[in-house]
């Protein structure tokens, strides 16, 4: 079929970097539990600097140290002794997004970086971390003591001390990373560094990065636990790397995240990385390393539900290659995720043997993008973050941060592909609630002078000269005017990513979100190619139907929860379908298509649209067709040995393969409600190339399901795909209206304030009660909390809403809820007292026994608590130990 290259990881283990013949005490340096944090900083880093010398290991003893940025040094380890804790300490912060109180002092001064821009602000600046190495060698982190990012407040509230955000972006290359304040937020930070090791140690809130590893040539990780605010473990364009038997909690963001970016200033791809034996989580910062795992924290910041997967994107400047995912747990997280949408590949990916429970993504999302961050020389020299005009427009019209000046000091890439600008100034509503904008129809290209040149009435694309570093005429390559819409937004790179050489076996994924199936999404022109998934096992939730995919809602409620370690109440809003934090535009049309014969919409769900440039997020694809497997834009995808199933009746298709070219579907065993084919094939006439969709007149293209082969028992149905893309704007080639508002004749079937809540999306749960202990004789008592979200809905507002999202306190009648949830009970011991009929979501019921003497034993006692809302029960299981 097809062969993959296996990750062979790092070379060598902890041992190779042990340098315990000198050790360096920071005691005997000036470092004391009790000293200010810049006493200690400067204590830490006289240690290091004298081990330097020769090469040793510094030791943090037992006790906890208050610090701001400790600076490693080539041919020095640390070692965090048992019960020592590196905590951070704080800083001023007045004019951020949060404030703080400092403690005298502050982190080092994000450094300068001319590449700033081109990925994220925290994947460009290093130095204000707790501790950070830049361009040096062969140093350890070890030993089972705690690096701390939070501290609780006067108020007895765990605050984040290291911040989940970033300091603000200068306004300029050449200055430092802010604009007069920053503060730290990150717990280690290693640049362009080699042979290095981390093991044993725990971090607790560890900021944007717990730790970011960018540019690190040989790196073993192994018996670590992250429990932290955002990413748990960022792995950026880093060669021979080992990660073993670590845990990593982050219910915000990704919990092991490989990336590709620009940050460490050179094009390095990631490649030859071994995960094996970890487990990665989403509950409550902090409840992981506090053994509770508590899941009040419904969803993540960007309101999909909890995060903590293994994905590689999204940042991909640089590319992907030979990476081995196997034995890892994913524990109420999205799923594992590959994503290309930079311009550079990603392959020879192997993920294999392991478990998912509780997933609130895609089990497995494989995404190519064309997103093009990725460098492009410009025509201006100022080091103007974003790229100054000088006095005329520059080479790109969107995202002009990617630009980079045409003078000495900056690498040159020169454009080589170009893409249009659209004008997305059309403000639009469905349903008069939500509004959102979409490509304007009259104009729905914006031209850039500077992708072009005009001499004598006639058109010439323009290429880069060395020499003079300017772009200069190419009068080989005349341009007709209706090409010009085509130069918009130059890109340094010369094409699109190239995703392909998958292997994904020996998987299984329990209780995952039904509105996300597995997603395998090429682009026209840009197919993934070579994918074999076998022996995978995947059960839903289910409760959606085609209504879901055709009419795309958007239906919010809010949710109030409990922060880990602290009392004070805050607020989500949670998305029940559409979640609009990263899609937008076009993607938020129902998917409807004009019938001229009819004069009336009718449904089109297969009619999903393309949306290159968008970020690489499941959720940016809105509500399927398909509840289990959706690939489009794939050759050579082999699906063996796969089981779907849905745990309440799901109407959707089981399988939809859009323009799947050569493969096979072979011993595919799928749930579907009556009358429901078991795989969807969908063709099209009126495709575009990626990025071009929105062109007027652009020539459409066919794409079809071809040479797949697959059971003789699975029922099929065909699918033609009859318009273009909702948004798409009329033209000489499609003269019909696709964007479905009431001002064209579409209106939903029923207003969204009485729409109902699909509840299957935002479950019941019990709050996390541990393992009970009791003498006999005397009583023991605890809470029983069970939390339904449909039903415990909030007027509260939240804050950053985007659009008019709609999230009143509404009558539960009209969720479509006749009643609570109930809460029964099983195997309680005797003499139990439990007022199920006092049961309330969201309240405490009280939980009491006296055990007498007999009925002390070896074993404990399990009571088992259930709470039912009609759809799918979840039960607490309390072990209860009585003891003499």
């Amino acid at each position: 079929m097809f062969q993959v290259t296996e990750a062979t990881g790092c070379p060598f283990d902890r041992g190779y970097l042990m340098k315990e013949t000198h050790t360096f005490d920071i005691r005997n340096y000036g470092a004391d539990p009790e000293n200010a944090p810049v006493e200690n900083t400067k204590a830490i880093n006289r240690a290091i600097q004298a081990a330097s010398v020769e090469g040793g290991t510094v030791i943090i003893p037992e006790g906890s140290f208050r610090v701001y940025t400790i600076r490693l040094r080539s041919g020095v380890n640390l070692y965090l002794s048992a019960g020592s804790v590196l905590s951070a300490a704080r800083t001023d912060i007045r004019h951020s997004y949060e404030q703080q109180n400092g403690e005298g002092g502050n982190y080092e001064e994000p450094e300068v970086n001319l590449y700033a821009g081109l990925q994220d602000h925290g994947h460009t600046y290093f130095a204000n971390s707790l501790i950070y190495g830049a361009d040096i060698q062969n140093v350890m982190i070890y030993g089972p003591g705690l690096l701390d990012g939070s501290s609780l407040n006067d108020e007895g509230e765990l605050e984040q001390v290291l911040m989940g955000g970033d300091p603000h972006e200068p306004l300029r290359r050449d200055e430092p990373g802010h604009r007069g304040e920053w503060f730290g937020n990150k717990a280690i930070a290693m640049v362009r560094c080699e042979n290095v090791a981390f093991c044993d140690f725990s971090i607790l809130a560890g900021g944007h990065f717990a730790i970011i590893a960018t540019c690190v040539k040989n790196l073993h990780v192994g018996h670590i636990l992250v429990d932290t605010n955002r990413d748990a473990f960022d792995v950026d364009c880093c060669e021979n790397v080992t990660i073993v038997h670590s845990t990593f909690n982050s219910l915000t963001d990704d919990a092991i995240v490989l990336k590709a970016s620009y940050g460490g200033g050179i094009f390095m791809p990631l490649r030859n990385v071994l995960i094996e034996d970890c487990v990665v989580s989403g509950y409550d910062t902090g409840s992981v390393y506090a053994g509770t795992y508590t899941q009040d924290k419904l969803i993540a910041t960007d309101r999909c539900g909890p995060t903590a997967r293994v994905k590689l994107g999204t940042e991909s400047t640089c590319g992907y290659d030979c990476v081995t995912v196997r034995r890892v747990a994913f524990k109420r997280s999205r799923g594992f995720a590959l994503e290309a949408v930079d311009g550079a590949d990603l392959s020879h990916i192997i993920f294999e043997d392991s478990t998912m429970e509780d997933i609130s993504s895609s089990p497995i999302f494989i995404k190519i993008g064309d997103r093009g961050r990725f460098p492009v020389t410009g025509n201006s020299t100022g080091e103007e973050l974003i790229a100054a005009r000088d006095a005329a427009p520059n080479v790109r019209l969107d995202q002009p941060n990617w630009v980079l000046p045409a003078k000495e000091s900056y690498q040159v890439y020169p454009a080589r592909r170009y893409l249009p600008a659209y004008n997305r100034t059309r403000k639009v509503s469905v349903d008069g609630v939500s509004a959102f904008n979409v490509v304007d129809p009259e104009q729905p290209c914006r031209l850039n002078p500077a992708n072009y040149h005009e001499e004598g009435g006639k058109w010439f694309a323009v290429r880069y000269d060395e020499h003079s570093k300017k772009y200069v005429p190419d009068y080989t390559k005349e341009l007709q005017e209706s090409e010009l819409q085509l130069y918009g937004n130059a890109n340094g790179s010369g094409r699109i990513a190239n995703v392909h050489d998958i292997i994904i076996r020996n998987i299984t994924a329990k209780n995952v979100d039904p509105r996300y199936p597995i997603e395998l999404m090429g682009l026209v022109g840009n197919r993934i190619k070579n994918v074999s998934i076998s022996n995978i096992q995947v059960e839903y939730r289910g409760g959606l139907s085609l209504e879901h995919a055709v009419e795309q809602r958007q239906l919010n409620t809010n949710w109030e929860y409990t922060q880990y370690g602290s009392p004070k109440r805050s607020i989500q809003l949670l998305p029940w379908l559409v979640n609009t934090f990263f899609l937008k535009n076009e993607g938020l049309l129902p998917r409807v298509e004009w019938n001229p014969e009819a004069g009336a919409w009718k449904d089109a769900p297969f009619n999903v649209p393309e949306l290159p440039e968008v970020y690489p997020e499941p959720s940016n694809w809105g509500i399927l067709p398909a509840y289990g497997l959706y690939a489009r834009h794939v050759d050579n995808l082999y699906l063996k040995e796969i089981q779907l199933r849905y745990m309440t009746e799901d109407t959707r298709y089981p399988i939809v393969l859009d323009d799947v070219v050569s493969g096979a579907l072979e011993h595919i065993h799928a749930s579907h409600a009556q009358g429901v084919e078991e795989v969807v094939l969908v063709s099209s006439s009126f495709k575009r190339p990626a990025g071009l969709e929105y062109v007027p007149d652009y020539p459409y293209q066919q794409t079809a399901v071809e040479n797949v082969t697959m059971d003789s028992n699975l029922s099929v149905k065909r699918i033609e795909v009859e318009a273009p893309a909702p948004g798409t704007p009329k033209d000489s080639l499609y003269p019909y209206e696709t964007v479905a508002i009431p001002g064209n004749g579409y209106t939903y079937p029923s207003a969204t304030e009485d729409y109902p809540l699909p509840q299957t999306v935002f479950r019941p749960f019990f709050t996390v009660v541990p393992a009970q202990s009791v003498k006999a004789g005397e009583t023991l008592s605890f809470a029983v909390v069970a939390r339904q979200p449909a039903f415990e809905t909030s007027s509260r507002e939240t804050d950053g809403r985007i659009y008019n999202e709609y999230s009143p306190d509404k009558d539960p009648a009209v969720q479509g809820i006749a009643e609570p949830m109930t809460v029964t009970t099983g195997n309680l011991p005797e003499g139990t007292t439990f007022d199920t009929a006092s049961f309330v979501p969201g309240q405490a019921c009280m939980f009491s026994w006296t055990p007498a003497s007999a009925a002390v034993r070896d074993e404990p006692y399990t009571a088992t608590f259930i709470a039912d809302d009609g759809i799918i029960p979840v039960k607490m299981n309390v072990s209860i130990k009585v003891v003499g």
